[in-house]
């Protein structure tokens, strides 16, 4: 399902002043920055319409789940949207924005 969704993935962060790159990658979809191909989230189908688990690039320099009692499970439009207003702050979204206006 995200193989086929990936255009649309990556014009909605662009709309959002992110332009990324997306790689499908054993079964789920890594979004990374153009310019420095920083990891900024991934994306893995759970297997249930739409729904996809949302991951974070940890300190631990490794895709991880959000959160102590398991992953984050939504839509993918909802997942969209959890990144990009970046709740739990692990994203990084107002640093990559910013980032992208001093290029």
């Amino acid at each position: 399902m995200l193989k086929e969704q990936q255009q649309r993935i990556a014009a909605y962060f662009e709309s959002h002043g992110i332009s990324v790159n997306t790689r499908y990658i054993r079964g789920g979809l890594s979004i990374y920055t153009k310019a420095r191909k920083t990891p900024i989230t991934r994306f893995v189908p759970t297997g249930s319409g739409d729904s996809v688990e949302v991951m974070w690039y940890s300190h631990c320099e490794r895709w991880d789940h959000i959160g102590d009692f398991g992953g984050m499970t939504m839509p993918l439009d909802e997942a969209l949207e959890y990144v990009v207003s970046d709740a739990p702050g692990c994203f990084f979204i107002d640093f990559l924005k910013m980032e992208r206006n001093h290029i």
